[in-house]
């Protein structure tokens, strides 16, 4: 689960602590005639710091941030995280990923994908193996963002799969390779469908309401599916590729050629995913929160007679702390809103644009505004923030709503590190994946589309708008 990481050189949790107290303090000292805003900000820096140096757990972070917010405003502001839809995602996500697991569903599936992917031919080279393995279950993630339109969902039902494949490699680095490559596929890539992530859904739903303006499906995905998705996500194959690969000399075991035998609890669990597949997919109809898919598959695994495992066994086992992360990031997301720092910066950042300058360097601003937002609030709290604000100013500069708005989902899925995003939170803790190695393939990855992407896709909106 969750590893005390050392990052950037700071071995000791005493000067950490001393760090994040003294980034803190500093800013508050600095903003003091702001009151409110000043408090919140400064605790959210605090809270940044130690989540950057990790001395202590994530989820310990959290805790402190909760109190300290329930101790400078309210408690009912520092509960507010465990009132969001998204934190009770993860919650049953976590349960759905053990159900997952102890029906046997996760191994099988791992096995069938593998002895497809993998021949006997190759199975004596792990390097090969897992190249072939990387590629094809990174581009199998990547395609089920059409139908599954969460990528925190997505997430949560390939953890447990990606887990058990990697296990068949002897090298930890393969290990990780193949946990991580996928995830990141179907994360990074989900900019290019407009139905595959919720950013994407929060900010078409802002231009139909606000500007009158929708987005479809065809156009989003013309304008922004060869660059943010096909290509970002073979972009994020080869960093992971990089970063993580097995030795020649490690061992890797190619399980039964057609994927072992399907159980009776395999195929109910199989079938139970499907049934919340089929929520999540038809949310165009339903308008039901992903949440909603979550709860029906954990009632179902669970039932007595229906389900595949025992609850109480599941539930004491499981380890919930993740939960107090997640809610103390988008408490402190709220908490910035309501002192009026987001309203505020985002205005202020907005008036920095040049709206005489050429459309690529208005969407590069756009791009960096609201990937600058994003090191202090959540993104899906960035999205519902600054969208309000930026629609309103374009529409009154001129510009071409629908490439500023894309600006702005691009950034929307390039972070640096896990407390910006709820997705990399969840990757953190449903792996045996460290923090550093988290945050090292994000950044690289974010870097990446920064530096080899974004102009491409710039250029598309330019010769498009």
């Amino acid at each position: 689960m969750e590893r005390r990481t050392v990052l950037a050189g700071v071995k000791s949790p005493p000067v950490a602590f001393f760090l994040a107290v003294a980034v803190g303090l500093a800013t508050w000292l600095a903003i003091a005639d702001t009151g409110s805003m000043a408090t919140m900000l400064s605790i959210t820096l605090f809270c940044i710091v130690l989540w950057v140096l990790t001395p202590v757990p994530p989820s310990f972070t959290g805790v402190l941030g909760i109190g300290l917010i329930a101790v400078a405003f309210s408690t009912e502001l520092a509960l507010s995280g465990f009132q969001k839809p998204a934190t009770w995602l993860i919650g049953f996500g976590l349960l759905m990923g053990e159900a997952t697991r102890r029906s046997g569903l996760a191994n099988w599936a791992g096995d069938w994908m593998t002895s497809r992917s993998v021949s006997p031919a190759v199975s004596s080279s792990p390097v090969q193996a897992y190249r072939r393995l990387l590629l094809a279950l990174s581009l199998g993630a990547h395609a089920l963002a059409l139908l599954v339109p969460s990528s925190l969902v997505r997430i949560l039902v390939l953890a447990p799969i990606l887990k058990e494949t990697g296990s068949l490699f002897e090298s930890r680095e393969a290990r990780v390779g193949i946990y991580l490559g996928p995830l990141f596929a179907t994360f990074y890539g989900s900019a290019g469908i407009l139905t595959a992530d919720l950013p994407n859904i929060i900010l078409s739903g802002f231009a139909q309401s606000i500007a009158g303006q929708q987005i479809t499906w065809t156009e989003w995905a013309i304008n922004m599916y060869p660059v943010m998705g096909l290509l970002r996500v073979l972009l994020v194959v080869g960093i992971v590729y990089y970063l993580f690969r097995p030795a020649p000399e490690s061992a890797f075991e190619l399980p039964n050629t057609d994927g072992g035998t399907v159980g009776d609890a395999e195929k109910r669990m199989l079938l139970i995913l499907l049934v919340g597949a089929a929520v999540w997919a038809t949310d165009f109809v339903h308008s039901f929160h992903p949440v909603v898919g979550a709860l029906v598959v954990v009632v179902l695994a669970f039932l007595p007679n229906v389900g595949v495992v025992d609850f109480r066994t599941v539930v004491e086992e499981t380890d919930f702390s993740i939960l107090f992360f997640i809610a103390a990031v988008f408490a402190i997301g709220d908490g910035l809103s309501q002192t009026g720092f987001s309203d505020g910066a985002s205005t202020y950042l907005l008036e920095l644009i040049p709206t005489d300058a050429p459309l690529a360097i208005i969407f590069a601003c756009v791009f960096f505004i609201t990937f600058a937002l994003t090191f202090v609030m959540e993104g899906l709290a960035v999205a519902s923030v600054l969208t309000p604000i930026l629609i309103p100013y374009a529409e009154a500069a001129g510009l071409p709503l629908t490439p500023v708005l894309m600006s702005e989902v691009v950034a929307l899925s390039s972070y640096f590190f896990p407390y910006q995003s709820a997705v990399l939170i969840v990757m953190l803790a449903e792996g045996d994946v460290e923090t550093r190695e988290l945050i090292t393939t994000t950044i690289a990855c974010s870097l990446a589309t920064i530096v080899v992407l974004l102009p491409i896709q710039f250029g598309v909106f330019t010769l498009l708008y």
